[in-house]
C-alpha cells in the first residue's frame, strides 16, 4: 500500500504467467484495491507460430457429431443424442449430425439420419440438423428428397444433407445393383436431389416402362438444399466437390491435418477454377472430443472407450486394414499387406495396433485434453482452412460424464473464437501488448527486465509505456541501460522490484533514479531485511554478506522437502518469539543511505526472465554425455539486457 499509488486506483495490465508467484500479487491486491485488472494472454492457445493472424481470426464453427456403438436394446442409447442436440441448441453451436450405418454394432442406432434428424427437429429451434452421412446409393433420389423436406419443414429449414458413396459391400443388400458404380450414382443422385428439392421435375422410368415426371411432396422451405460431399481423404473427391460447388465433409482417419491443408487447397482451387466463390464452401472436419480439466485426466478417461470404439472400427476394416495410417502394422512399415493375415493377429498383437491408434488420435487427430490443448488443435485446424469441427461426442464414454464436459468444449469454442468475434471491432481485434496498452489505458504495469528490454525495440510500446502512471520492474536483476532508457522513456514513476516466491514476492523496493547501479532498496512493512556474515552476525555498511529476509512475508517452508526448509529458513537469531529468518542465497551490502544493493549469487543460481536456473544442474546433466569431458555452465550478457547461457 505504501509503495504502489492507489487512490484512485487504476487499471492494471497484468502480464504474468497465471502459475507464477508474482500474478498472486497482480490479481489480490489489485482487485482488493479496486483497480480494473486485464489479464494479457500474449500466446492464447499455445504454439500458434504456425499459423497466421489472419487464420487465427478465422471463425470456426462447432457442431455435434453422434455414431455411437451399441447392439443392445433400450432407448439409453438415444439419450447423449436427445440430450446433447438441447445443450448444442441452446448455448450457439452451430450443427448437430447423424450417420447412416447397418449391420453392426459399430454406428448401430443410426440406420436412418432422417428418422434421428425428425427426432432432432421436434425438440430444436436454432441448430442445423444434417446427414453425416447419407449413403445414397442405398436409397432413391425421390426417398431422400421427400424424408428430409420433412425434416426440413418440421425444423423450419434447418437441414443439410452429406453425401456418401458407401464402401462396405455388406451394406448394399439394400440395393446390390448400385454397389459397382456406388461413386458414380452418388454424384448423379446429388444433382437430382438438388433438382427435386427445387421443385424441378424429374423424369423416373415406371413399371410399363414409360418416363414419368415427377416432382416431390412436401416442398422445403428452404429453397436451396445444403449440400455436402463425404471423403475420407482421397484428392480427387475434394476435387469432384470443389467443381460441384458443394460443401466437404471429412475426418482425420487415414490423414493427417497437414495433409488434410493440402486436400483442402485443392478444393477451394477447383470451386474458383469452376466459377464459385473459393471461400464460400465449407469444409467440416470430425474430430472425436472430450474437454476435460487435465491432459492427463482426460487420457485416462478416454483411453478404453476410445480402444473398444476403434476396436469395432476394426472389425468392420478386417480386410482393409492397413489402408488407414491408424493401425500399425506388427511387422513394421515395410511389411507388405499381403503378408500379413489380420484375423489370425493374437490379442497382444491387436492390443498392440490399437494402443497405436489411440496414441496417435490423442495426440494429433481429436479434440482431446484440457481447453488450452483443444484451442491450439482448433487453431491447426484453422491453419488448415476447416470450416466447422463436428465434434463427435458419443464414442463409449458415460453419457453423463458427456454432458458434464460440454460448458468446457463451449469454453474451447468461445476461445477459439475470442479474435474472430472481436475482428468485426478493429478496435478490439488487435490483441498486441502495445494495443491493450492503449485500449485499456493502462495506468500500472509490472514486467520482467527481459520484457520491457523487448518491449522498449518496438516503438508503439514505447508510446504506450510512456503514459503509465507507474511501472514496476522485478524478478531478475535489472540493467543499468534499460534502467536509464525507460527513466528517458516514461513520464510516470519507474521503481525495482525485490523479493522471492519465499518471502510472499516482494520484500523491498527502491525508486529508480538516473545515478549508478540499481539497488534494490529498502524493506516494504512486517519485512525485516538482515544481511548477515558466516557467523549470522551482521555487517557494516559496505561489507557484502548474505541477505536473510524475516517478517510476516516468510513462508512456513518447501512442500515435502523437510530437509530444505531446515537448511534454508531458519530460527531469528534477534528475536526470541519464535519468528525465522529465509536465507536467499543473494549477497548484498548496506549503502550509507541504508539502502540495499545486490551484488549477485553465493551459489551457481541464476535468474533469466524471471526464472530461477541452476547452473550446476545443467552441468551435471551434460557431463553425462559420453563425448564430454568436462564442463562449466555461464551466464553471458554480451549485450545489456541480452542475458544468455553458455555451456
Amino acid at each position: 500500500d505504501e509503495r504502489i499509488d492507489h487512490d484512485p486506483a487504476g487499471t492494471w495490465l497484468a502480464v504474468t504467467s497465471l502459475s507464477f508467484d508474482i500474478s498472486v500479487l497482480e490479481l489480490f491486491w489489485t482487485l482488493t484495491r479496486g483497480f480494473k485488472v486485464v489479464i494479457y494472454r500474449e500466446d492464447r492457445s499455445g504454439d500458434s507460430s504456425s499459423i497466421s493472424k489472419k487464420d487465427q481470426r478465422r471463425p470456426m464453427e462447432f457442431g455435434m457429431f453422434m455414431w455411437g456403438n451399441d447392439d443392445s436394446a433400450g432407448s439409453s442409447k438415444y439419450k447423449l443424442m436427445l440430450d446433447g442436440a438441447k445443450y448444442f441448441d441452446e448455448n450457439g453451436f452451430s450443427s448437430v449430425w447423424t450417420p447412416e450405418r447397418h449391420f453392426s454394432a459399430f454406428g448401430g442406432p443410426y440406420p436412418n439420419p432422417s428418422v434421428t434428424g425428425a427426432a432432432i427437429a421436434a425438440i430444436t429451434k436454432n441448430i442445423a440438423i444434417r446427414s453425416g452421412s447419407i449413403v445414397s446409393p442405398l436409397h432413391h433420389p425421390i426417398r431422400i428428397a421427400e424424408d428430409w423436406s420433412v425434416v426440413d419443414n418440421i425444423s423450419d429449414g434447418r437441414v443439410g444433407l452429406s453425401f456418401a458413396s458407401g464402401w462396405q459391400p455388406n451394406d448394399f443388400v439394400i440395393r446390390p445393383e448400385n454397389h459397382k458404380n456406388n461413386k458414380q450414382i452418388m454424384l448423379d443422385q446429388i444433382e437430382t436431389v438438388k433438382k427435386l428439392w427445387r421443385g424441378e421435375k424429374v423424369a423416373f422410368e415406371n413399371p410399363m416402362g414409360d418416363m414419368v415426371e415427377i416432382s416431390t411432396l412436401p416442398r422445403p422451405v428452404q429453397k436451396e438444399l445444403p449440400v455436402w460431399l463425404t471423403t475420407a481423404g482421397n484428392p480427387e473427391s475434394y476435387r469432384a466437390a470443389g467443381k460441384m460447388g458443394v460443401n466437404v465433409l471429412t475426418h482425420l482417419l487415414g490423414q493427417s491435418v497437414e495433409e488434410l491443408a493440402e486436400k483442402i487447397r485443392i478444393y477451394r482451387e477447383a470451386r474458383k477454377e469452376a466459377g464459385f466463390d473459393p471461400e464460400t464452401g465449407k469444409v467440416t472436419l470430425m474430430l472425436h472430443a472430450f474437454v476435460g480439466n487435465s491432459d492427463a485426466e482426460v487420457r485416462e478417461l478416454v483411453r478404453e472407450p476410445m480402444k473398444d470404439y476403434l476396436r469395432s472400427a476394426m472389425k468392420i476394416v478386417i480386410d482393409f486394414a492397413w489402408a488407414f495410417p491408424a493401425f500399425k502394422r506388427p511387422g513394421g512399415a515395410d511389411t507388405k499387406v499381403e503378408d500379413i493375415d489380420i484375423k489370425s493377429l493374437t490379442s497382444e498383437e491387436s492390443e498392440t495396433i490399437l494402443d497405436f491408434a489411440f496414441d496417435r488420435y490423442f495426440e494429433t487427430s481429436g479434440l482431446f485434453g484440457t481447453v488450452e490443448t483443444c484451442a491450439r488443435m482448433v487453431d491447426r485446424c484453422k491453419g488448415a482452412r476447416v470450416d466447422e469441427i463436428a465434434c463427435l461426442l458419443d464414442f463409449g464414454v458415460d453419457t453423463e460424464k458427456v454432458m458434464a464436459s460440454l460448458p468446457l468444449l463451449k469454453d474451447v469454442r468461445n476461445l477459439s473464437n475470442m479474435l474472430a468475434d472481436a475482428s468485426a471491432d478493429t478496435t478490439q481485434s488487435d490483441q498486441s501488448l502495445p494495443a491493450q496498452l492503449e485500449r485499456h489505458e493502462v495506468s500500472h504495469f509490472q514486467c520482467t527486465p527481459s520484457m520491457a528490454s523487448m518491449l522498449c525495440f518496438d516503438p508503439e510500446a514505447r508510446e504506450q509505456l510512456a503514459r503509465l502512471k507507474h511501472m514496476m520492474v522485478g524478478g531478475e536483476a535489472f540493467p543499468n541501460a534499460l534502467a536509464t532508457d525507460l527513466k528517458q522513456l516514461l513520464t510516470g514513476r519507474l521503481t525495482n522490484m525485490y523479493g522471492p516466491t519465499e518471502t510472499t514476492i516482494w520484500s523491498t523496493t527502491h525508486e529508480v533514479d538516473d545515478s549508478g547501479n540499481i539497488p534494490i532498496g529498502r524493506p516494504i512493512s512486517n519485512t525485516d531485511i538482515y544481511i548477515l556474515d558466516e557467523n549470522l552476525q551482521p555487517v557494516p555498511v559496505g561489507v557484502p554478506g548474505d541477505l536473510f529476509i524475516g517478517g510476516q512475508g516468510v513462508v512456513r517452508g518447501y512442500l515435502n522437502r523437510p530437509d530444505l526448509s531446515e537448511e534454508r529458513f531458519i530460527p531469528n537469531p534477534f528475536k526470541s518469539d519464535g519468528a525465522r529468518l529465509y536465507w536467499t542465497g543473494d549477497l548484498a551490502q548496506y549503502r550509507e543511505d541504508g539502502v540495499i544493493k545486490f551484488l549477485g549469487r553465493v551459489d551457481h543460481q541464476v535468474k533469466i526472465r524471471g526464472y530461477r536456473i541452476e547452473l550446476g544442474e545443467i552441468e551435471t546433466m551434460l557431463g553425462k554425455h559420453a563425448s564430454v569431458g568436462d564442463c562449466v555452465m555461464l551466464l553471458r550478457e554480451d549485450n545489456p539486457g541480452d542475458q544468455r547461457l553458455v555451456a
